[in-house]
């Protein structure tokens, strides 16, 4: 009888062991990534901060207990190190419900106006002449007498990228392979005349534009016309012990808490983003601050909502 009692106790005690072992390891660093992509990252020289830059400082300063470190990469190895599975978040990936490949997100941190054609004003009417207005990004994408270019590491949303897999079939394409100011080197090429058009957010046109007088302009796209894009953090799925659910949770807890509701973080995006909403307040309010994950996803429709202007 004695023995039996060794035995059932000797069991407790290996499962106990091996619950224990199997029991996840608390975060001990988040590595924070950014690219060198104005205005979502910009130089510790500006005083403005960019629209990721903010969000990661307050994020860092929220969460206590964690070691925090910023890695600055080109976007490609910004992509491998989320492959690779380390201990990586995003500031600024396009937002989903589910967890993919990649990411588990956040919840959403931002909205981003739709996706734009940009052009020079001087090539804006005959791409209108030729493909509509909005643009018809199939056929555009499809016409081989307009050169497209982009960074070669640039991703869109979904719907977007689909788009450009199946209607580029040509080969008057130019990427660009530059691993700094992706953005900024695709405006110049835009301005010399290298490529014709290329795809962005029209904040992004803002920018560029802002001191000087330039030529470059935003085109609605038809198939993407009313769908705003939602933005999170995103932390990588690959990485061990169970880390992106353990990050998004005190990064969830850090946004409902301190910083979506924060002056200081809205001021911020309201900064980046106003020009391009009918009413930012209004939007930041719907489908950021009071987002429902059951209905929403990304990229969301408005179509049907009197509120947003054609621009949205």
């Amino acid at each position: 009888m004695q023995s039996l009692r060794f035995l059932c106790l000797g069991i407790l005690v290996t499962f106990a062991t091996c619950s224990h072992s199997k029991t996840a390891k608390p975060i001990e660093e988040i590595l924070w990534l950014q690219s060198k992509t104005p205005p979502f990252h910009l130089s510790k020289e500006t005083k403005q901060l960019g629209l990721c830059d903010d969000l990661t400082q307050q994020l860092m300063h929220s969460i206590k207990g964690v070691k925090h470190t910023r890695l600055v990469l080109p976007q490609k190895r910004i992509n491998k190190y989320i492959d690779e599975g380390r201990n990586v978040c995003f500031p600024c990936a396009i937002y989903k419900r589910s967890a993919n490949k990649q990411f588990l997100y956040s919840l959403p941190t931002a909205v981003y106006p739709p996706h734009n054609i940009i052009t020079t004003a001087a090539k804006a009417p005959e791409l209108i002449s030729k493909h509509g207005n909005p643009i018809n990004l199939v056929g555009l994408l499809a016409d081989k007498n307009f050169t497209y270019g982009q960074a070669d590491a640039r991703r869109f949303s979904v719907q977007i990228n689909n788009i450009i897999e199946n209607s580029l079939t040509h080969s008057n394409v130019s990427m660009s392979w530059s691993s700094d100011n992706e953005s900024g080197v695709v405006m110049e090429r835009l301005k010399h005349g290298s490529l014709d058009y290329s795809l962005d957010y029209p904040f992004i046109t803002s920018h560029f534009s802002k001191g000087n007088q330039s030529n470059i302009v935003n085109l609605p796209i038809a198939q993407n016309k009313n769908k705003l894009v939602p933005i999170a953090v995103g932390c990588a799925t690959n990485a061990p012990n169970n880390f992106a659910s353990m990050a998004i949770k005190k990064i969830n807890h850090a946004l409902k808490n301190n910083i979506l509701t924060s002056e200081q973080y809205k001021n911020n995006q309201q900064y980046w983003l106003n020009e391009h909403f009918s009413d930012f307040n209004k939007a930041y309010n719907q489908y950021v601050l009071n987002f429902d994950s059951q209905t929403n996803d990304a990229p969301i429709n408005t179509a049907d909502q009197s509120q947003n202007k054609e621009q949205l």
